[in-house]
């Protein structure tokens, strides 16, 4: 037979399979998987770099160095050689004084270029940055001053010309200290102030901009030589208010794309299994007429090509209108345009279906080409020889391969595999134990239980290959479903309507009384908590360098002083895990409270004893307790928590935030006029933002849990047309020996009644175990319970299967008994 004819027929098969509901189902999982591939590659490339742009803009730069020393020319120097752009800034807080106003402000010291990445937007538009005597200054400098452009003002011993208002502006910089009213100067002009004496607080950044290789190269020379005070941030350290939410968000993209193809990949080997078993007849009678077991094998491959091409088709343009969809509802919220993704990414769902498709192919296929002629009319099963275990063992390995790609972790793979094995055994054994535990509960309560009792007998084997099947495709859509709702109530709980969206810092001890009073007159709901700042000196007296992994030295709270405070009860966003919160020094013994992710990063035990620099003091403190931490809250945090009277006698400040809407937030006005070195941060369209964020990422990941439910039901409804197609020839046979139709499906029904039951019971119970798993490793949210799973779960697998059963039996009917009997004799 030659290539052209072998191809003809090929079409004609694949046209004729066409009428096949198993071969429709086939098609409909693979263009499903498919277009969750690519959708997942492409959107989340382009989510990626786009979000990457958007934090290098608020960086200001590719990678930023940050130090309490200035930091050396050869740095510098080294990032030229490199090819990179740099630049430095001198920051610091700093009084500002216009007549008998004084107001506290961030200081920036700029020289060019600057900012790397980003835009400074200037009223009146200025084009780089300010000139030699005059500066930008943020309008809430000049409100709080009653200054404008134009005017003079002294900032140390020097005196500049405000030349614009600072709108906007990247590389804010770190801290509380940073948040305050920031005004912008030549880097020239900050000798001539006089600001930079003993006691300032001045810190530096060297800001890099560039090729990713040579960044890269620069970051690996610097990080293993960071110093005591030095930091450095780059893209993918950088954190802001919607960090956790769009990291949470792109888990669950890639969590739910991977059960969409776990259940597009069964879909698919059940339905090549189904499909090549019913083909047998057809492979047969070509072997017959003198087609050979490498030409059948062939004609079988180009029909897998051609049905490949369409689905790979279709499966591409729906992934690039979903694409197209969720750039639309994320249009407001990311930096436009939107990178283009890679090119390569648009073909990676069709490659993947095309692996999962020959992967799962090529065993049935080998085994159909093996046919005997003799089994026209023996209708024996295909043997299985020692080349086709080994095809199915390399199979298996492909697969395997194909997963470790997509998960890029072998060992989460290997646990993967081993526990979707093991767990498929047990729900066999389980599931078919509970099948006929069910049926003898029933017994006496209805007329066909008897002989339902015998058939779950008779088809104990098949119960179970496909309980395990059925109840993994039950659980892996209760999964999709209940892991984006615990999502989105996490989401949404992080950022409810009273979230605080005022901050409150540098609140000095003779202040405190006064802002409490103000507070409390406006009905504000808020707490103030003592503040100092110290540094961590040693460990168990040992000092830093080696108390400490090299590993552990690189944590950013061993290059900086920490906000510590103290107090008798412990903040209502902390809950205590481990130890005793103490509420009062025993004796002259101080007690700390450290939070959990600090004291693991860091190796901290119950018992250690850390010491701190605070000024010219030292203290050291017992680790009495170990706490968790709500970070989202938006209350004020603290990785440590001293005993009250650790601290006293040392300078101190206070912090805290409130919630203000309507007319309370004129207490904001109120307080910078009685409390002018106060600083107020108002965080309300950073929520807004994030709120607004929440929102479209929702309905980003509603769109891939509606395609993972799709999938699902297809393969529900193929799996259990398969089952009812088994109970054909036995209703034939019912029906020729005096069974009434309404009979036959009554028995059909119950037995699918209880397989629901039974899989509904199962999957809720495996889906909580893995959500469990899911919450703690993959999305990092506390794990819930989910009572309501373990009640509708059941109840619905037994009215879907039921539902099922019913549509699939249509076809079956009395009046094809017979010829059903001639076709099994």
């Amino acid at each position: 037979m030659t290539a052209s004819s072998l191809l003809k027929l090929a079409w004609q098969q694949t046209l004729a399979a066409g009428r096949l509901p198993i071969w429709r189902a086939l098609l409909l999982a693979l263009t499903v998987a498919i277009a969750i591939a690519t959708l997942l590659a492409v959107l989340g490339d382009r989510l990626e770099q786009s979000l990457g742009r958007q934090t290098a803009d608020l960086l200001g730069a590719d990678m930023t160095l940050h130090s309490s020393r200035p930091i050396p020319t050869a740095i510098a120097n080294n990032a030229n050689t490199l090819g990179l752009e740099t630049s430095q800034v001198a920051q610091f807080p700093t009084m500002i004084e216009a007549g008998e106003n004084l107001l506290l402000i961030s200081l920036r010291a700029i020289n060019m270029p600057y900012p790397l990445r980003g835009n400074i937007v200037t009223q009146p538009e200025q084009a780089g940055i300010p000139e030699p005597g005059t500066l930008w200054a943020e309008p809430s400098v000049l409100e709080r001053l009653n200054l404008e452009v134009g005017h003079q003002i002294e900032l140390g011993y020097a005196q500049f010309t405000i030349a614009a208002k600072l709108i906007s502006t990247p590389d804010r910089g770190n801290g509380f200290s940073n948040f305050s009213p920031q005004v912008m100067i030549n880097q020239q002009d900050l000798d001539a102030t006089g600001l930079l004496g003993p006691g300032s607080r001045v810190r530096y950044r060297q800001l890099f901009a560039g090729d990713p290789e040579a960044l890269t190269k620069l970051e690996n020379q610097l990080r293993p030589d960071l110093a005591s005070g030095e930091r450095l941030i780059t893209l993918d350290s950088s954190n802001n208010i919607n960090g956790g939410a769009l990291n949470n968000a792109s888990r669950y993209l890639r969590l739910g794309a991977l059960l969409t193809l776990l259940i597009s990949a069964l879909t698919i080997a059940l339905s090549l299994r189904r499909y090549t078993l019913n083909s047998r007849d057809r492979a047969a009678v070509l072997l017959s007429l003198g087609m050979s077991a490498r030409q059948l094998q062939g004609l079988f491959l180009l029909q897998l090509l051609l049905a490949w091409l369409v689905c790979a088709l279709a499966g591409t343009a729906v992934a690039l209108g979903l694409e197209q969809v969720t750039l639309y509802l994320l249009d407001d919220l990311l930096p436009q345009p939107v990178p283009p993704a890679q090119p390569a990414l648009y073909s990676l769902g069709a490659l993947l279906g095309l692996v999962s498709l020959i992967t799962l192919g090529l065993p049935p296929m080998v085994s159909m080409s093996q046919v005997s002629v003799m089994h026209l009319f023996r209708r024996s099963a295909t043997p299985t020889t020692l080349g086709g275990r080994l095809l199915q063992l390399v199979a298996g390995l492909m697969l395997t391969g194909l997963l470790m790609l997509y998960l890029d972790d072998l060992k989460l793979t290997l646990i993967l595999i081993a526990s979707l094995l093991v767990t498929a055994w047990l729900l066999g054994k389980l599931g078919a134990w509970l099948l006929r535990i069910s049926a003898f509960a029933l017994a006496g309560k209805h007329t066909l239980v008897r002989l339902l009792r015998l058939r779950l007998q008779q088809q104990q084997r098949w119960h179970q290959m496909q309980i395990p099947v059925i109840s993994l495709l039950l659980a892996l859509m209760a999964i999709s479903l209940w892991a984006r709702s615990d999502l989105l109530d996490r989401w949404q709980s992080q950022l409810p309507d009273t979230t605080p969206n005022h901050f409150l810092i540098n609140i000095q001890q003779h202040e405190r009384d006064g802002v409490d009073q103000l507070l409390q007159s406006y009905d504000l709901q808020s707490q103030l908590y003592p503040m100092i700042r110290g540094r961590i000196s040693g460990l168990n007296g040992e000092p830093i360098a080696t108390a400490f992994t090299p590993e552990q030295r690189q944590h950013n709270a061993l290059n900086r002083e920490l906000n510590l405070t103290w107090g008798k009860q412990m903040p209502a966003h902390n809950r205590l895990l481990s130890g005793q919160w103490v509420s009062q020094s025993d004796g002259d013994e101080v007690q700390l409270s450290v939070e959990q992710e600090f004291a693991n990063t860091l190796g901290l035990t119950l018992g250690d004893q850390l010491m701190f620099s605070i000024g010219s003091h030292t203290v050291e403190g017992t680790i009495s307790s170990i706490r968790s931490v709500q970070w989202e809250s938006f209350q004020p945090n603290f990785y440590v928590i001293f005993t009250p009277g650790a601290l006293d006698n040392m300078p101190v400040s206070y912090i805290t935030s409130f919630y203000a809407s309507g007319e309370q937030r004129k207490v904001g006005n109120e307080l910078l006029q009685q409390f002018p070195t106060i600083t107020l941060i108002d965080i309300e369209q950073l929520l807004a933002q994030a709120r607004s964020l929440i929102g479209k990422l929702s309905d980003t990941s509603g769109l891939v849990m509606l395609l993972t439910l799709l999938a699902g039901l297809v393969l529900v409804f193929t799996t259990l047309s398969q089952e009812l197609d088994q109970r054909r020839y036995e209703n034939a046979l019912l029906h020729t020996l005096g069974a009434t139709p309404q009979q036959c499906q009554q028995l059909d029904l119950l037995e699918f009644a209880l397989l629901g039951l039974v899989c509904g019971g199962l999957a809720a119970a495996l889906g909580e175990i893995a959500l469990w798993f899911i919450h703690q490793r993959l999305v990092l949210i506390e794990p819930v319970l989910h009572p309501t799973n373990w009640l509708l779960l059941p109840l619905a697998a037994t009215a879907l299967f039921t539902l099922t059963g019913l549509l699939a039996r249509r076809r079956v009917d009395e009046r094809n008994s017979y010829q059903l009997l001639r076709r099994l004799g």
